[in-house]
């Protein structure tokens, strides 16, 4: 049998094992997550041998382990929404603004803890900058790119994800870069980046700039599934697969109780995205899809 690359499944303690056999070392997969031990807790493991009961612990712990249900780490393949599950608007409070309702802070429930822009009144809500962007937007050779950012930039953390957009879709549809397919992409990203349920966030805020996927996906859409992702005048919605995903994802994290929320935000309050997903677009040509997944932070 052939070999192929173990997708690492992470716990509810930051640390990984193999997604086959939830071993920390694991020979069948050739693979060593053990170094998560220095980055969850340096300071009482400094200098620490592991010893040959461990492994045997490591075993006991995989033997009553139910990899089943420790998605979406272990289980990230793509599906087609049905609409069984939608997003919501953000409603935020008067005249709050991202900075003042999310400010950076430290979600204590991750190993070890992290920096991430978290709701002050709501420790398990977490809201994510997104936005897309094509240069030459219409002309005869488009540049998509995307981003998000999760929290803030710090000294040796990166905090942030960009790409230039691809020419193959997620379900491997092939499509013109645009920047509402853009836009779409980066909310995608980051619904796949990370286990945010296993950093104790039980909603997510997506903020974004654009009208188009904050309508479409809690307005338009429901008319779009009744005639089968055709709009009133009968054409194919643009962007099928993106939106086909996205509601994908929205259902997924619905299976582990978290709520997915669009934040309609104007243009000046999503600086850093809009300039990183421009640079996205600046990078190489990606002729097929790629998952980005984020294993620390």
């Amino acid at each position: 049998m052939s070999w192929a690359p173990d997708s690492p499944v992470e716990l509810p303690d930051g640390r990984l094992v193999c997604g086959n056999h939830g071993l920390v070392v694991c020979g069948s997969c050739c693979v060593d997550y053990s170094f998560m031990d220095d980055v969850l807790d340096d300071d009482a493991i400094e200098g620490r041998v592991r010893h040959p009961e461990e492994y045997e612990d490591d075993l006991d712990r995989a033997g009553a382990l139910d990899i089943e249900k420790l998605d979406p780490i272990r289980h990230m393949e793509i599906s087609r929404g049905s609409g069984s599950v939608l997003p919501t608007v953000f409603v935020p409070p008067p005249s709050a603004t991202p900075q003042s309702l999310f400010p950076a802070g430290i979600g204590r429930k991750a190993h070890p803890p992290v920096t991430r822009f978290i709701r002050a009144d709501d420790p398990e809500s977490l809201l994510i900058y997104t936005d897309g962007a094509c240069l030459g937007n219409g002309q005869v050779e488009p540049k998509g790119g995307w981003a998000f950012v999760f929290g803030p930039q710090e000294l040796n953390t990166t905090a942030s994800i960009n790409e230039r957009l691809e020419n193959q879709g997620p379900l491997g549809d092939y499509a013109n870069p645009t920047s509402n397919r853009a836009e779409l992409r980066a909310i995608i990203g980051a619904l796949r980046y990370r286990n945010w349920a296993s950093e104790g966030f039980t909603t997510l805020v997506l903020a974004t700039d654009s009208e188009y996927v904050v309508k479409g996906a809690t307005e338009w859409i429901r008319a779009w599934l009744r005639r089968g992702w055709r709009k009133s005048d009968g054409a194919v919605v643009s962007n099928v697969d993106m939106w086909q995903v996205f509601l994908g994802e929205v259902e997924r994290w619905h299976e582990y109780a978290v709520k997915i929320q669009l934040w309609k935000i104007p243009r000046e309050w999503n600086t850093e995205a809009d300039l990183l997903a421009k640079e996205g677009a600046q990078l190489d040509e990606e002729l097929t899809y790629k998952e980005r997944l984020g294993i620390v932070p």
